[in-house]
């Protein structure tokens, strides 16, 4: 019984960070709106730190389906503040 129960929390994680990847996306599609980025960083690496943080985010909220969006949002303006500043700790 343990076993399924695992399977479904991993299904549903990855749904969950599916649907974050899709925000992204779209996110991308409008441009961005969140201020410069560090020419160090390509833009498929900012993205890509954008999805992570953006996870994790979604992750505290108990992947809220109805957070999708603002939980991008705020992984977005986390991760180019953090490219602003060049500290990348």
């Amino acid at each position: 019984m343990a076993k399924k129960s695992e399977k479904e929390k991993d299904k549903k994680n990855k749904k969950e960070k599916n649907k974050v990847k899709k925000a992204g996306e779209k996110s991308r599609k409008q441009g961005n709106k969140s201020g410069k980025k560090s020419s160090d960083v390509s833009t498929k690496e900012r993205l890509e730190m954008i999805a992570t943080a953006a996870y994790y985010i979604a992750e505290k909220h108990g992947f809220n389906p109805h957070r999708v969006a603002d939980d991008w949002q705020e992984a977005e303006q986390q991760i180019d503040a953090m490219l602003k500043s060049g500290k990348m700790d």
